[in-house]
């Protein structure tokens, strides 16, 4: 299986406004809305430079077929109530991104121990707060019509990959097509959970599906009434159950973002579900999980060398030797590649749609006041840290629902 982990030089020299909250928002692409590299009536996506990953050889039983969160900033004041290009990052300018590489790699990272072969889309993603101030936290209501456009050219994009890689890379060596994950962050999250709103009232796509791993943005009690397809999915309520979503968002505080600013100190939205991945119980709006899991659950923390924000320097630097001390070798389909691993990282606790941690208890070497900007000017926000908290619990849900999946058939 071809391993996306790449151009690690490059990812070493991360800009500090990318990291900023790379993957924060819900909206993540990567082909521009002036972008040239298609001609008309032709799905863009049968060109590989369009694709972020693409196997030589899907040789693995299940696929995974990845959106990516926000890496693209641009100045807040370029994008107004009318919309220009600015609004939405070029795939040009997304092959020029080392901080697409380095989400892709990091969160990307749980599928791979479950044997998968791994799709990731270039697309013109939205500008990350641009869009958020517009349509979630409403600081400037009137550019919502101008964000609206940016996300609907983002979902366009996905949509267009998803299509042409059910047509043309979801099969075997039988010409069969496999089953697949979907799954995303933040924008990508966003983009991903339009998807399912809009195309997976198809019973056949249903069958497919092992799970929706919708992290880093929320599903609420309104798009599960307003959208038929997401209630015939329903919510993953158990570690083995498939054909659903899991979705949660790491935060300080209980409840939606505007429980906790000015300003925004989160992305959860009122009568949010929330799936704790240390015990997979799933929380409905406004409920608390009974007993928060204990740190003890938690098979382990994972923070790369090259994964945004850049490593803290209680956390590093990133070692001359692979033997330095908190830092260990993690070898991805064989890539050797320096990390922190720590086992019982966090607890945590579905409350009111937000899965609460505690952040006093986090321990050394990853602590409260090590992790890194905007945490610190931000505090109670994780979103950053949505995978890397949780990293092992994921990747073993993934073989455990492979496992079930294939079991069901």
């Amino acid at each position: 299986m071809p391993i996306p982990i790449a151009c690690l030089d490059k990812m070493k020299n991360w800009l500090t406004m990318i990291i900023m909250l790379a993957g924060l928002t819900q909206l993540v692409a990567c082909s521009g809305s002036n972008d040239s590299s298609t001609a008309t009536g032709v799905n863009k996506y049968s060109i590989s430079y369009n694709w972020q990953t693409l196997p030589e050889n899907a040789s693995q039983p299940v696929d995974v077929f990845f959106f990516y969160p926000t890496t693209y900033f641009p100045n807040p004041d370029n994008n107004g109530s009318e919309y220009s290009a600015g609004w939405n990052q070029t795939i040009e300018q997304a092959h020029a991104d080392p901080a697409i590489q380095a989400q892709v790699d990091s969160k990307s990272s749980v599928f791979y121990a479950a044997g998968t072969n791994l799709y990731v889309p270039y697309y013109q993603q939205a500008a990350g707060i641009d869009v958020l101030d517009a349509l979630l936290w409403k600081t400037k209501p009137t550019n919502s019509d101008a964000a609206t456009t940016a996300l609907e050219i983002a979902y366009k994009d996905v949509e267009d990959a998803f299509d042409y890689y059910m047509a043309h890379y979801n099969k075997d060596s039988n010409n069969n097509p496999r089953p697949f994950i979907l799954a995303g962050h933040s924008q990508g999250s966003n983009l991903l959970l339009m998807l399912l709103e809009r195309r997976f009232s198809d019973a056949a796509l249903r069958e497919q599906l092992v799970a929706a791993y919708v992290i880093g943005w929320s599903v609420t009690d309104d798009d599960m009434s307003t959208y038929p397809a997401l209630s015939q999915l329903g919510i993953c309520g158990s570690k083995t159950q498939t054909g659903c979503i899991v979705t949660y968002n790491t935060q300080q505080n209980p409840g939606d973002f505007s429980q906790t600013g000015p300003p925004p100190t989160g992305i959860v939205q009122a009568n949010a579900y929330s799936v704790n991945p240390l015990t997979w119980v799933a929380s409905n709006p406004n409920e608390m999980e009974p007993v928060a899991a204990a740190a003890t659950a938690n098979l382990g923390a994972l923070f790369y060398e090259f994964q945004p924000p850049p490593v803290n320097p209680q956390l590093g630097p990133p070692p001359d030797t692979k033997f330095a001390p908190n830092w260990e070798n993690y070898f991805i389909g064989g890539v050797d590649v320096s990390a922190v691993v720590i086992v019982g990282y966090t607890g945590a606790q579905n409350n009111h749609g937000a899965l609460v941690i505690d952040p006093l208890a986090l321990p050394a070497p990853g602590n409260y006041g090590n992790l890194n900007y905007p945490y610190d000017v931000l505090p109670g926000w994780y979103h950053n840290y949505d995978y890397s908290f949780f990293f092992f619990n994921l990747e073993q849900n993934v073989i455990d629902r492979i496992a079930s999946y294939n079991a069901s058939q």
